[in-house]
């Protein structure tokens, strides 16, 4: 299979939200009108063939290169190789603007004098640096650059990574900005934003779990101005904040209210003790993906009434003795009529839904206690651990002991 590595390029820097351009300097005008733009003014122009011929004339032959502006933005810089030349017509690629880090209060007031903004403007540059996403974690951004650089030039050994800070000055920017002019990027950026916000609440609802991580990297890269300067309270209020967007989305996925509140309250505790904003990360994207699996395990869209009743019985009282019978009169329900209707809307009959949620219970119990087998048959509900031992190794292939046993070795080595 043919694989475009452009296409595949453009495809894995959409998902953190970075922009891809190919440079192509014949194209460029000679001349670029001076914007007044603030958007402008601070990320690199590469529409601007002053600073595209400065940067190729920097760069070298099976070389990526990153550089760091004065205004903290970011750039992975590829030049282009002779095939691609003849190809594409490029000369070089131009990853970015992004940030490794979150810009904070005190240097964003140290940005805003350093480019001679008065104080008014203060508000702009903060929803600019907002806008930018933030590819985090040098280690990641090195091994995504090294990856690149295997496929782009051949091979780990074929080119070589350099800082170009310390040897490339951008040419002299002119900070004189249109102080009324509200930065037309800075509100696409902001409609992007709750674009993004609908698309991974929408694939939430739906439990599509590779979906919803998919939407939420890019969700993720659209950075909402800090509402305190304490960076890491500032990070537990987002999080709080999709955990409040991720319950209602569950909601909207017809899932019980009492999974949800769980979930929801879990959550709530885990952010609050986290102290660290990576930390913080990683579990807000475990929320999506938990979430999502809620969803995906427990909705009820398209169940009659009836049966969403039922189900949600079953589900939470799992460990009690269930029967047609008893589950039908407890509804006041024909046991023939709810059989029938069980079978046709949840494609399992009844005692196979009861005995496979039974089951899957009593697997979690054997991979995370030391419960005897016995015990746990009676927990899920099983008062006959010849019976339960009978329906495990239908429904998983293979005996209770000898799963654990299997779980155990994996665990010791």
């Amino acid at each position: 299979m043919q694989v475009d590595l452009l296409e595949v390029m453009e495809s894995l820097f959409h998902i953190c939200n970075i922009e891809i351009t190919l440079v192509r300097l014949k194209d460029l005008p000679d001349e670029t009108p001076n914007s007044p733009d603030l958007l402008q003014k601070l990320t690199l122009d590469f529409h601007s063939r002053q600073i595209s011929e400065a940067l190729l004339n920097a760069l070298k032959p099976n070389l990526i290169s990153i550089l760091h502006t004065q205004t903290m933005l970011n750039y992975i810089l590829l030049t282009a190789t002779p095939e691609m030349r003849e190809e594409y017509t490029f000369d070089f690629i131009a990853v970015g603007p992004y940030l490794t880090v979150p810009v904070d209060h005190e240097e964003l007031l140290s940005l805003n004098q350093m480019l001679h903004l008065p104080m008014d403007r203060y508000e702009n540059l903060q929803s600019f640096y907002s806008s930018i996403p933030v590819f985090s974690g040098q280690h990641d951004i090195n091994s995504m650059v090294a990856l690149l650089g295997k496929f782009i030039y051949g091979g780990f050994t074929e080119f070589t990574i350099e800082n170009m800070m310390d040897r490339f000055t951008l040419p002299e920017a002119n900070f004189d900005f249109q102080l009324n002019q509200k930065p037309y990027e800075v509100m696409e950026s902001v409609e992007k934003r709750y674009q993004a916000e609908n698309e991974l609440l929408e694939a939430v609802a739906k439990g599509d779990t590779n979906r919803a991580l998919y939407t939420y990297s890019n969700f993720f890269s659209y950075r909402v101005p800090p509402r305190v300067t304490d960076r890491l309270r500032n990070a537990k209020n987002l999080s709080f904040s999709l955990n409040t967007l991720l319950r209602k989305a569950v909601q909207n996925g017809m899932v019980h209210p009492l999974y949800i509140d769980e979930m929801s309250g879990h959550f709530a505790q885990e952010i609050e003790k986290n102290t660290s904003i990576d930390a913080l990360n990683a579990l807000s994207r475990e929320m999506v993906h938990k979430y999502a699996n809620l969803v995906r395990n427990h909705s009820m869209r398209g169940y009659s009434p009836a049966v969403q009743k039922v189900v949600n019985y079953i589900d939470f009282n799992y460990q009690e003795d269930l029967s047609l019978k008893k589950i039908a009169d407890l509804f006041s329900i024909s046991p023939s009529y709810l059989s029938a209707l069980f079978k046709k809307e949840t494609g399992s009959t009844l005692t196979e839904y009861i005995n496979n949620k039974r089951i899957d219970i009593s697997v979690s119990l054997l991979n995370t206690t030391d419960s005897s087998i016995q015990n746990i048959a009676a927990q899920v509900g099983f008062l006959d651990v010849n019976y339960y031992t009978r329906i495990f190794k239908k429904l998983k292939g293979i005996s209770p002991s000898a799963y654990r046993n299997m779980i155990n070795k994996r665990i010791n080595g």
